[in-house]
C-alpha cells in the first residue's frame, strides 16, 4: 500500500513538473523508498519555503548554523509527513508562525543538493522541493528566539545583497527563479 507522503510526492512530481528530467530523479529516489532523514539519514527528501516580498523586491535569507551557507528557511520531510504538514511543522519551528496565515502553494521548483559537512551533518544528498512565499515584509514578524535556533542571523535582502551573500547553487537558482518569476 502505498502512504500519503509518497502519493502526494508523485502527484506533484507528475503534474507539476511532468517531462522534466530532474522530477524524473526525484521519482526514482522515491521509487527505492526510505525517503526520510529519519529512514535514510544520508540521502532524503527536504522542504524549502523560500520567502519574498514581490512589492519591496526582497527575499528573506539567514546564515544557517550547520551548513555555513546563507539560505532559505527548510527542512526535512519527516516520516508520514505530506508536503503541507511538513510546512506547518517548519514555519513553527523556525518562524514561530502558524501557516495558516500564509498561502502555501505547490512546489515551483526542484534541486538535488550534495552535502559535504560531515562533522556538522550526516546528510550528503538532499532532494529539494521549493515553495515559494509571498508576504509582506512590513507585517511578516518571525519570532527571533526561533530563527536564533537554526540561523545565526536572518532578515531582509534585495537581490543583489543575497547574491554576495549565498555560495550555495541551488539557493542562487533558487534567487534567479523568485527574480524571473515574482518579480516583475
Amino acid at each position: 500500500m502505498i502512504n500519503k507522503q509518497i502519493e502526494e510526492l508523485e502527484k506533484i512530481l507528475k503534474n507539476n513538473f511532468e517531462g522534466d528530467a530532474l522530477a524524473m530523479k526525484f521519482l526514482e529516489r522515491i521509487e527505492e523508498g526510505k525517503i526520510t532523514r529519519d529512514e535514510n539519514p544520508k540521502s532524503h527528501v527536504c522542504a524549502y519555503f523560500a520567502t519574498y516580498d514581490p512589492i519591496a523586491k526582497q527575499v528573506f535569507i539567514g546564515h544557517h548554523k550547520k551548513s555555513g551557507f546563507w539560505l532559505f528557511n527548510g527542512g526535512h520531510i519527516d516520516e508520514g509527513e505530506t508536503m503541507r504538514e511538513t510546512l506547518i511543522r517548519e514555519m513553527k519551528e523556525e518562524w514561530g508562525l502558524d501557516a495558516n496565515d500564509f498561502a502555501i502553494k505547490p512546489p515551483a521548483l526542484l534541486t538535488i543538493t550534495e552535502i559535504d559537512n560531515p562533522t556538522k551533518q550526516p546528510c550528503r544528498i538532499h532532494y529539494d522541493l521549493w515553495n515559494f512565499i509571498a508576504v509582506d515584509k512590513n507585517i511578516f514578524h518571525p519570532v527571533e528566539e526561533n530563527l536564533l535556533e537554526e540561523f545565526h542571523e536572518a532578515g531582509w535582502k534585495t537581490l543583489e545583497e543575497a547574491r554576495e551573500l549565498i555560495k550555495d547553487k541551488n539557493t542562487l537558482l533558487a534567487i534567479e527563479f523568485v527574480e524571473k518569476n515574482y518579480f516583475d
